[in-house]
Formats: structure tokens, sequence, C-alpha cells
């Protein structure tokens, strides 16, 4: 085999071997299960995706669950979702 190929093959098992690794980390995610207000937090990178801590819930009790939040945890919103979330969440 020539130099070259072995170059390709260790670049495309170390791709592998990344894709692996980043796919390991759960996130701890609540499904969405039908129409409601979902307390969410999300993130500005497309591949991660909106990080639904609860619902759904009724507005007003969304609030109070984000009331309850520290306020070092910053960006938590009350979204209202009809359909499941996309990769996008609320952009």
């Amino acid at each position: 085999m020539s130099k070259r190929m072995i170059d390709r093959r260790a670049k495309a098992f170390a791709g592998l071997v990344i894709l692996l690794a980043l796919g390991a980390c759960d996130r701890k995610q609540v499904a969405y299960t039908t129409p409601g207000w979902y307390l969410e937090k999300p993130h500005q990178l497309l591949t991660l995706g909106p990080q639904i801590f609860a619902g759904p819930m009724s507005y007003e009790q969304c609030e109070i669950e984000r009331q309850k939040i520290p306020p070092t945890v910053d960006n938590m919103l009350c979204i209202r979702e009809l359909a499941p979330p996309g990769p996008n969440g609320p952009y």
C-alpha cells in the first residue's frame, strides 16, 4: 500500500473515532410528547438542538418552573411547541 492510502485510512479512522466520541455524550432530554409549553434552553449550534427540561405544561406553570432555576443559568425560555422541536429550536 502506498503512503497516501495509509494516510487516508488513518484520517478516516480518526474521523470515525471523533464522531463516535461526540455521539457518546448524552444530555438530559425530556422527550416531546404533546403540544404545550416546554421549558427549553436553546443552543446556538444547530447540531445540538434545543435542550428540553420540562413540559408540557401551561404557561403559568412553565414560568414558575423557570423562576425556580438559579440565576446563574441563563437562556432558559418557555416556548410553546405545537410540533416536535427541530434541530434549530426557536430560531
